[in-house]
């Protein structure tokens, strides 16, 4: 199956790492450049137990990659958006992204 993830932090990461690691083909999505140049060298931004080695395997083995742009892939089985949702003042959640991925995605 492929499988977009969309952002690449605690979250992100940790579900395209074990979604590669049963075999599927992930690609995770972040703005972040230097995030995702790091990614690419193995380097990760995050520490979890057993997440690094997850990670450089299934990119070694090309079931795990890392971009900066989004877009949609008909071929995909499913999207999963794992991006930042930061509070608002009042504590709501800031739900921009969101809206900014949908008028993207609208326009691909």
């Amino acid at each position: 199956m492929n499988i977009t993830v969309i952002g690449a932090g605690y979250v992100g990461l940790v579900t395209g790492a074990c979604f590669a690691e049963l075999g599927n083909h992930v690609t995770c999505v972040d703005v972040n450049e230097q995030k995702i140049a790091n990614l690419k060298k193995g380097i990760l931004p995050i520490y979890e137990p057993g997440l690094e080695p997850m990670v450089i395997t299934n990119m070694n083995h090309g079931r795990l990659n890392f971009v900066t742009y989004w877009r949609k892939h008909p071929q995909n089985a499913c999207y999963f958006y794992r991006g930042s949702t930061p509070s608002d003042k009042d504590g709501a959640a800031d739900i921009n992204m969101c809206w900014k991925l949908r008028a993207m995605s609208a326009r691909m």
